[in-house]
Order: structure tokens, then C-alpha cells, then sequence
């Protein structure tokens, strides 16, 4: 083989190569994020709690006795319970909608696939009535109020205090939801991905169905 045989071939293997890897990248992209989002949420968390009289102390059993819990919480387990600032004023707690099932939404104004699942979940609020949204942010309320606006939110945004409340709910990802039903119990695992949320609901009525028909 000459040499511009040989220069021809390691050019197409080296195009072949970077394709493949490129391809790999993007797979493992969304995944990637979502482990630098719990890092950050670690980390911030950590940082809030030492700051506090006697958290440095708190922080060192935290890390000597487990890691942070950032694979959600099971179904059958009770809601964490949570009282948090409206964007539109005033507070919201969980408990305001005992006896009736919560659509729980986690998100942020700097996520992408949260302005894509925004006004999906607008629609699904207005069409489905008996079910609550509940949407809970972070960040800058003025950035927030910019995006409700921008979005034409209608249902009940609340800030949470840097990742606290996702803490709590096991989860450091946006944007993911939890169905919390009548009784105040998780009904189902956490969705994660704006597909996995709007399909919820419906995945835990049919399999409540199910389990009645059977």
C-alpha cells in the first residue's frame, strides 16, 4: 500500500473513531449531569450546614457515619413534610393539600428540559383537576418570577433554600417529580426527565387499576 493509501485509511479510522466517541459523549452527557448537579447540591448543602453554630462538628458525623442519600425515596414512604415561600407571596406547605394527590415538580430557572416540560405541565395542570402541581424552585426569586411569567404558570411555584429541600426527597436532579397521594405517601418512584413526569401519573392510575381488577 503506498502512502497515501496508508494516510487515506488512519484519516477514516481516526473520523471513525471521533464519530463513535462523540456518540458515547452525548449518551453518557445527560447522566454526567445529573451526577455535577448532586456534586453541587453536596456540596452547597455541606457548606450551609457548616456555617451554622456547631456545623462543622455536624458535617464531620455526617460524612464519618454515611454518604448523602441521591436515589430517591420509595414509594409507600411519607412525604417529606415542608413549608416554603409562594413566588406570588405568602407560604405553601404540603399539608394544605391533605386528601388530595400532589404532582410534585423539582426544577430551576437555568434548566433546559425544564422550560421544555414548563408548559407541558401548565397544560396537564388545567386539564386534570383533581390532581395539584406543585412546583419547587431555586435560585434568585426574581429570575424565577421572570420565568413563571415567560412560561404563563398558573399553578403554585415555591422557592427552596439552595438544595434543602431536595435533600430531604433524595433526589439533587432537575427536573424530576414525585406523585404524593391522597394520604401523603410517595405512590410510585421518582420520574426523572420531563417524559417520565407528564407519563406519572398515568403509569400509577393504571397500575392502581390493575391491582383492583385483579
Amino acid at each position: 500500500m503506498t502512502l497515501a493509501g496508508i494516510a487515506f485509511v488512519l484519516t477514516w479510522a481516526a473520523l471513525a473513531f471521533g464519530a463513535w466517541f462523540v456518540f458515547h459523549l452525548l449518551r453518557q452527557n445527560g447522566r454526567t449531569l445529573l451526577r455535577v448537579e448532586a456534586l453541587e447540591a453536596d456540596v452547597e448543602w455541606l457548606a450551609a450546614r457548616a456555617a451554622e453554630p456547631g456545623g462543622s462538628k455536624a458535617v464531620g458525623d455526617t460524612l464519618a457515619k454515611s454518604r448523602i442519600n441521591r436515589n430517591g425515596l420509595p414509594p409507600g414512604t411519607t412525604a417529606p413534610a415542608f413549608t416554603l415561600p409562594r413566588l406570588d407571596g405568602g407560604e405553601l406547605s404540603l399539608s394544605d393539600y391533605a386528601g388530595r394527590p400532589v404532582l410534585l415538580v423539582f426544577s430551576d430557572p437555568d434548566c433546559g428540559p425544564c422550560d421544555v416540560l414548563a408548559p407541558k405541565l401548565e397544560r396537564f395542570a388545567k386539564e386534570t383537576p383533581g390532581m395539584s402541581v406543585v412546583m419547587v424552585s431555586r435560585g434568585d426569586p426574581e429570575r424565577n418570577r421572570s420565568k413563571v411569567a415567560e412560561q404563563g404558570l398558573t399553578f403554585p411555584v415555591v422557592l427552596q433554600e439552595q438544595w434543602k429541600l431536595s435533600r430531604e426527597y433524595a433526589k439533587f436532579a432537575t427536573p424530576i417529580a414525585y406523585l404524593i397521594d391522597a394520604e401523603g405517601r410517595i405512590a410510585a418512584d421518582v420520574a426523572v426527565g420531563a417524559n417520565a413526569i407528564l407519563a406519572l401519573p398515568l403509569t400509577v392510575t393504571s397500575a392502581m387499576a390493575a391491582g383492583a381488577a385483579s
